[in-house]
């Protein structure tokens, strides 16, 4: 059942124009930042090999690229789960999946996995570019793999949260705005406030840094798997509360 409708979700996203405008935009945006990060490094590389300096590709071009993939992943999530459950809502649809056999764990781990599924695209496309530089430019392949293991794991918790914001509201708008607020909210959390802060735990991008950098953490894996469980448990409480069963 949660393959169904993981798949129904997935058809939902490709029938829709948002999808092709998020995934075409987006390469856009990230094959014009790895170009534009590669043409600086093929100027400066010879002055960093003179200078002794250990800095290569993986630094210069394949770091600032997922870095500007993270920011792209945070904007289109959003835009592609604002028409998952508050679109489901808004129209009348959602009757037909309360009164639907399958169970309110179902519907969520079904819609979260196939709005997960429609933002896998962009990424593989920037994993599949960025590791073609690696026919000719020496790449450091395991901080490469954390990085791409990273992205897969924060745009899980991106649809997760996204999907619980707009199971809140009735109208893909609203879902839309708050998913945008939110989300912002916890990308700029770190610049206003102290380390010291009891909340600046939730600021993501102090958990995203570690492992650009090649860094694994546990307290990283702890937010994003600990927030995104939440975000799940919530959105299952939600359609459990629409069909009367808490």
């Amino acid at each position: 059942m949660i393959r169904a409708i993981a798949l129904h979700e997935w058809r939902r996203l490709h029938a829709g124009m948002m999808f092709w405008l998020v995934l075409s935009f987006g390469q856009l945006i990230i094959a014009w930042l790895a170009f534009a990060q590669l043409e600086v490094f093929a100027g400066i590389a010879p002055q960093l090999k003179a200078a002794g300096f250990h800095l290569g590709a993986t630094h210069l071009v394949i770091m600032p690229t997922f870095n500007s993939l993270v920011l792209v992943l945070l904007l289109s999530a959003p835009l592609l789960a604002m028409g998952s459950l508050a679109s489901e809502t808004h129209s009348g649809r959602i009757v037909m999946w309360l009164s639907s056999p399958a169970s309110s764990s179902h519907i969520v781990l079904g819609k979260l996995i196939g709005l997960w599924l429609g933002m896998l695209p962009l990424l593989a496309s920037t994993g599949l570019t960025l590791a073609s530089l690696g026919l000719g430019i020496e790449l450091d392949w395991p901080r490469f793999t954390l990085m791409v293991g990273g992205t897969l794991l924060f745009s899980l918790w991106l649809a997760s949260v996204a999907l619980f914001v707009s199971g809140l509201f009735d109208h893909p708008a609203a879902a839309l705005a708050t998913s945008y607020g939110a989300l912002l909210f916890l990308w700029l959390l770190d610049s206003f406030s102290n380390p010291d802060a009891p909340w600046y735990w939730l600021a993501i991008l102090p958990h995203i840094k570690p492992w650009l950098q090649g860094l694994l953490r546990s307290q990283d894996l702890l937010f994003f798997v600990a927030s995104g469980g939440a975000a799940i448990m919530l959105s299952l409480y939600g359609i459990a509360r629409r069909r009367g069963e808490v």
